[in-house]
């Protein structure tokens, strides 16, 4: 292995530490907004945490978004789509990552440090 891979690798897995050790995410109770509930203050989880999000509609015009700390066990919990309501939970463990309420999560930076220290081993390896 040579030194640029180690490098890479050794960053990667210091960045993942450091989120599990200060996992930040967003936090609010019942918002009709996505934009004014990642306004509100950021809270600090345990490192058994994840960020949960928590989308309620009804009658499509009728939003309830929460956003926290959870524990696994309260992921994917009750999630239901009926004719006029639905409910989406989803949990995700980096920093912030529960920034948006419609279910999808942007990558993390560890996620995208592992993926470039493993493009840049293929790519040295044939040098």
């Amino acid at each position: 292995m040579n030194i640029v891979s180690a490098a890479l690798i050794s960053v990667s897995a210091l960045w993942s530490i450091l989120e599990v050790n200060s996992l930040q995410c967003y936090s609010c109770t019942e918002m009709k907004n996505n934009t004014e509930c990642n306004q509100l203050p950021t809270v600090t989880c345990n490192s058994s945490s994840y960020c949960f999000t928590q989308v309620e509609k009804l009658m499509i015009h009728n939003l309830k978004i929460t956003k926290r700390c959870a524990q696994s066990t309260e992921c994917n919990a009750g999630n239901y789509n009926v004719w006029i309501a639905s409910k989406h939970t989803s949990c995700c463990n980096g920093n912030l990552c529960n920034e948006f309420a419609n279910g999808k999560n942007k990558v993390t930076y560890n996620a995208f440090l592992i993926m470039v220290a493993v493009l840049a081993l293929g790519i040295f390896k044939n040098i």
